[in-house]
């Protein structure tokens, strides 16, 4: 897990010069983040209208639905100029690091910064998550940090091996052409092998979820809330370790390119 955090660092300081091109990038991230977590809010709420119907007049449950709908609508439309915008502050970004590159380093410089970008909204997901997680059900979300950091420790040893193996795959191939399949295999297998693991730990999660909601220490509100939210959480780890190992092959390339020259 510290080496993820150590290189996502590194490659934030290498890609993006300081000063607002980084804030942007950040406040772009953290507002992906809440746009997709926000949306756990809403469910705990159209959760508890749906539960609790008869508790609430045919008028308000219309500008309830009114306004879910609404905001549903809001956090599509923000998430499509959020992503237009990305694009743009990368562009500005790199025209003012003013570095002398080729037409592939570039390429590769881009899709480390889509990785990275992708990286650093799943975190702030995460935190938002676990967050949420504590206000709804302490006991819950305190097992659930233990499965996170479990499947995080996980995924930071296969992306530190994984970083050494795109690195060795490029310098052969700059000798010798290395199969496409060969090096696709051992990206796909890498990035599933860390959701695979974090099916794992939603399975457990779940299991403590139906316990507890059976034994009634936890509504039926949220429970689904958390449902949802849990299954939100293994996307999140699941993305998060495809975009690392995306992220390591593009990263790898441009330093045995380094190496070489």
């Amino acid at each position: 897990m510290i080496f993820i955090i150590k290189e996502m660092f590194n490659g934030f300081h290498y890609l993006f010069p300081k000063g607002k091109f980084r804030i942007v990038l950040i406040a772009l991230a953290a507002i992906a983040a809440t746009i997709s977590v926000s949306e756990l809010l809403v469910m705990k709420f159209f959760a508890t209208l749906v539960l609790n119907e008869d508790e609430f007049s045919r008028e308000f449950l219309g500008w309830a639905i009114a306004g879910f709908l609404l905001f549903f609508v809001l956090t599509r439309v923000s998430q499509y100029f959020q992503k237009s915008y990305l694009i743009k502050a990368f562009a500005r970004s790199f025209r003012a690091a003013k570095k002398n590159q080729t037409a592939k380093e570039e390429n590769k410089e881009w899709a480390m910064a889509f990785e990275l970008s992708k990286v650093m909204s799943f975190a702030t997901q995460l935190l938002a998550i676990i967050a949420f997680f504590f206000f709804l059900s302490p006991l819950l979300a305190l097992v659930n940090l233990i499965i996170l950091i479990t499947v995080l420790q996980f995924l930071g040893r296969v992306f530190k091996k994984q970083m050494l193996m795109q690195k060795e795959l490029a310098l052969k191939n700059r000798k010798k052409r290395v199969k496409p399949e060969k090096r696709y295999s051992i990206r796909v297998k890498a990035g599933e092998s860390g959701a695979l693991m974090a099916s794992g730990g939603t399975l457990i999660l779940l299991g403590l979820l139906l316990y507890l909601s059976v034994d009634g220490q936890i509504s039926p509100a949220n429970a689904l809330v958390i449902f949802l939210g849990a299954r939100l959480q293994n996307a999140v780890i699941s993305n998060t370790s495809r975009s690392l190992m995306r992220y390591a092959n593009s990263s790898s390339r441009i330093d045995s390119d380094n190496d070489i020259e």
